[in-house]
């Protein structure tokens, strides 16, 4: 179903339209991408792996918002869906947590009060959402400002890890302290002495789905040890891994112990920028205590910088390991825009328990505290 919206004005306004197929929004979606600072989590590929999988099993509707200039030329594209949250309808960012940015699509020329247009196009829905969140939004991507966040936004529980990459391999090696390296060297001999140890970077075919397939099965287990069992091993998600990956929009990388899988990485790779996505490694106890996560992470810098990225970012959530590769910790944002009046007055309610979130996140003690009580679960809702 596809709604338009005129705003009559002075000036010649854009028209919104909404649909409600991915594929109706397709042609404007890779005009913007010609033209558009576009997040690669926002990548229609990448949206589409996951729409057809993740989102169709948790019988999302999609809101795909789309303004045209008078000569019917893309100005934005908001690429978002609706679902049912405590009661409520509730409209977000296609890929829920699998994205760690979220941005809309803006032409260059476009700049325009995106807020109201958006607000215009949920109230202008048959069955319109109570509310819009739209969370995880950084200020600038790259040299591109967001131009919808305004003094409304709040920041988001949690930060995300980026790094410029240097121009070559000496350079990367040189960013990590003399003792650092020593210390990862041995813990690689030690590896070595196990079994014949290969990196294997942009897998494709069979072999990426043996590492998708050693990715979720590392992965659950880890996250089952925290209380988190079920979280990564629906089998949608192992459809979207490898839908993505053979779309192109997912490149996959491991590190194999005598063909073994033992550290994966899975990310975006557009633009000259990877994003990282999820990352695993083997529990064995002999296996784990020499870091192959850690190891495969320095592999895969080497590989991007000698490919010639120059960015890079371990996504959303505070971890040691990031701290220790990354310069940079990026700010997020979160927009909470009521549409009805049931959402009206959920809305302050939303912001206060996304503030005790972040408060938790960001307080160590506090973290701890809720991982033992298993408020993770309680938290991963919003």
């Amino acid at each position: 179903m596809v709604i338009k919206l005129e705003t009559p004005t002075e000036r010649v306004e854009p028209s919104l339209m909404v649909f409600d197929r991915l594929l109706d929004a397709r042609e404007d979606w890779i005009a913007l991408r010609e033209t558009a600072a576009v997040s690669p989590y926002q990548n229609y590929d990448f949206v589409a792996a996951w729409f057809e999988t993740i989102g169709r099993a948790r019988a999302l509707d999609p809101m795909i918002v789309v303004a045209r200039d008078s000569d019917g030329r893309p100005l934005a594209l908001f690429p978002l869906a609706t679902h049912k949250a405590a009661g409520l309808r509730v409209a977000e960012f296609l890929c829920g947590r699998e994205s760690n940015f979220n941005i809309g699509l803006f032409h260059p020329r476009g700049c325009l009060d995106w807020s109201g247009f958006l607000l215009g196009a949920a109230r202008g829905r048959p069955k319109p959402p109570d509310l819009l969140y739209l969370r995880n939004q950084p200020r600038r991507f790259g040299a591109f400002e967001n131009p919808l966040l305004g003094r409304d936004a709040c920041p988001s529980p949690s930060f995300a890890y980026g790094t410029v990459l240097p121009a070559n391999v000496d350079a990367l090696d040189c960013q990590t302290s003399n003792a650092s390296r020593k210390k990862l060297r041995k813990k690689e001999r030690r590896l070595m002495e196990l079994g014949a140890l290969d990196f294997e970077n942009s897998a494709t075919g069979e072999q990426a789905s043996e590492v998708i397939a050693a990715l979720i099965a590392q992965k659950s287990a880890l996250l089952a040890a925290k209380g988190a069992a079920g979280v990564f091993d629906a089998p949608e998600m192992r459809a979207f891994l490898e839908r993505a990956c053979h779309a192109g929009a997912l490149e996959v990388h491991a590190l194999r112990l005598s063909g073994r899988v033992i550290a994966t990485y899975v990310g975006l790779a557009m633009d000259g920028r990877f994003s990282a996505l999820a990352n695993s490694y083997d529990t064995d106890e002999e296996i784990a205590r020499c870091s192959p996560g850690d190891i495969l992470l320095r592999a895969v810098m080497r590989d991007l910088v000698e490919r010639g990225f120059s960015y890079f970012d371990l996504g959303v959530g505070e971890a040691r390991y990031k701290e220790a590769v990354c310069d940079e910790t990026i700010a997020l944002y979160d927009l909470v825009m009521p549409v009805t009046k049931r959402g009206a007055l959920a809305a302050p309610l939303l912001r206060i328990f996304l503030d005790c979130k972040r408060r938790v996140k960001q307080t160590p003690w506090l973290s701890r505290l809720s991982e033992r009580a298993r408020l993770s679960g309680l938290f991963r809702r919003f």
